[in-house]
């Protein structure tokens, strides 16, 4: 009996060994086909930069590339720096430096890797059956990325010819109107863009201009004469008299153009043409009468209706402001105090960068103030604020103007939006400063670039003394011709 009973258990120990065989048999291992990268990382150092690690790169799977579009801070050592990479399922990632030298990823993840050059890595799936070929960049600023930079643009001469005394120059019906006074004869110059060839004609006044004045209106052009006088033209070559007798023109708001008057020794916030009911208000002793910048118009999503702005200028009593009044349509209201007190200050919309802890970078709306003079000198320092004028501070370093341009006041700035491949004929072209040797180039935007680059033109003015200059400087921030990373 007990014979059978250990024959019977022998048996069923077979059967269900049996079973498991057959088990293994018809389940056996799958062997990934994937070639994907999922996740791409830099390893933390904080001796080459802070946060490195979270720098973000972007995997473009369909093209076989990955890459920091946020480029990092020129002067990043990238020569030697570990990666942290993930896959869906590799048996090898064969990574081949610019040196020809080749590891794999998979059986050496801690080897350092040289990114000084583009460095390729071909992925080979578990099951053998597939392979892709990736391009692993990581780009490194070359210039310094937020540097308002004039040196590398260019300048050329205002139009016209003569020895120049004064100039103002304006946007008006879709064209660039460049006033000037040479050798004591008035002219105005006109072209689409600041490159392209101005058309020049003479003028005749029966008054005496002051140039400074002028502003533009949708439908027309307005200008003080000497004595206070106010014109207006359609065309700029014809000027009537409207009359009155005005210390300022601040510019247009709803189509009429704010006004300084002046009544005796009084001066009063003034429109013309007067809508019906406008009262006259004094001008409060702290509020500019002469020298403020150009007006400034903007709005938001958050404010009901546009809002007009001017910083510094002369005040009634003769002393200079540094401050920066704000309209509403209504009223006028002092906003900030930061600056030093100037006037012929240059005010103008640009633009700014942010760049977080994980150098991702982020375009900011930013308004800028250059220049101007006080009783002592002209100036060249530049200010700004990225929160509508609530503060303002004086620009880092690499924002300031550079020695070779010299301090001016009243200079007429406007922004021109232009393609990368604009030229401009007859101007001087200044060199890059050079690079550190083994430094890669990140690209400018190139002439076949759709994108358009926001150049800053700063037209003319004047020194301490009154000197007149004759130039046209184009300016613009680095980091805006950087062309786009695919």
């Amino acid at each position: 009996m007990k014979g059978k009973i250990e024959h019977i258990l022998f048996f069923l120990a077979a059967i269900i060994l049996f079973s498991a065989c057959k088990e293994e048999e018809t389940e056996p291992t799958v062997y990934s086909d994937s070639v994907r990268v999922s996740a791409f990382s830099l390893a933390a150092d904080t001796a080459v930069l802070d946060n490195l690690n979270n720098v973000f790169f972007t995997i473009d799977l369909e093209n076989g590339l990955i890459f920091n579009a946020d480029s990092l801070p020129r002067g990043t050592d990238v020569s030697s720096l570990g990666a942290t990479i993930t896959f869906e399922g590799a048996s090898s990632a064969i990574v081949t430096q610019a040196d020809g030298s080749t590891f794999d990823y998979v059986q050496s993840d801690d080897t350092k890797i040289d990114f000084t050059s583009p460095v390729e890595m071909e992925v080979i799936s578990q099951s053998g059956n597939n392979s892709k070929k990736y391009t692993i960049t990581v780009n490194v600023h070359t210039v310094e990325a937020d540097l308002l930079s004039w040196g590398g643009m260019s300048y050329g001469s205002l139009p016209g010819s003569g020895t120049l005394q004064h100039q103002k120059t304006i946007e008006y019906n879709g064209l660039l109107y460049c006033f000037m006074q040479r050798d004591g004869a008035y002219q105005v110059a006109t072209a689409l863009t600041p490159g392209d060839t101005w058309t020049i004609n003479e003028l005749t006044f029966d008054f005496t201009p002051d140039l400074l004045s002028i502003q533009a209106a949708d439908d027309a052009l307005y200008m003080l004469d000497t004595s206070g006088t106010l014109y207006s033209s359609v065309d700029a070559l014809t000027w009537t008299a409207i009359g009155g007798n005005y210390a300022a023109i601040l510019g247009e708001w709803n189509g009429c153009m704010l006004l300084i008057s002046k009544e005796g020794e009084t001066y009063y916030h003034d429109k013309y043409p007067r809508p019906e009911g406008f009262t006259l208000s004094p001008v409060p002793a702290s509020f500019p009468v002469s020298g403020m910048s150009e007006m400034l118009i903007y709005s938001s999503s958050w404010m009901t209706a546009p809002q007009g702005m001017i910083v510094g200028g002369r005040l009634a009593d003769g002393s200079l402001t540094g401050a920066m009044w704000g309209y509403d349509g209504t009223t006028w209201a002092l906003l900030s105090n930061d600056m030093p007190p100037r006037e012929g200050a240059m005010l103008f919309p640009y633009v700014t960068f942010i760049v977080d802890d994980n150098w991702v970078t982020t375009e900011q709306t930013a308004w800028f103030v250059i220049g101007g003079e006080n009783d002592q000198s002209t100036l060249d320092d530049v200010w700004l604020t990225t929160n509508y004028g609530v503060t303002w501070n004086k620009a880092d370093d690499l924002m300031q103007m550079p020695g070779y341009i010299s301090p001016r006041a009243y200079a007429s700035v406007i922004v021109c939006e232009e393609a990368a491949n604009t030229t401009l004929a007859d101007w001087y072209r200044m060199d890059e400063p050079s690079l550190p040797e083994g430094y890669r180039a990140l690209p400018m935007r190139t002439a076949s670039s759709e994108h358009l680059i926001p150049y800053i033109y700063m037209f003319g003015g004047i020194n301490h003394e009154g000197y007149a200059y004759n130039q046209i400087w184009r300016g613009v921030i680095n980091r805006l011709r950087f062309d786009p990373i695919p």
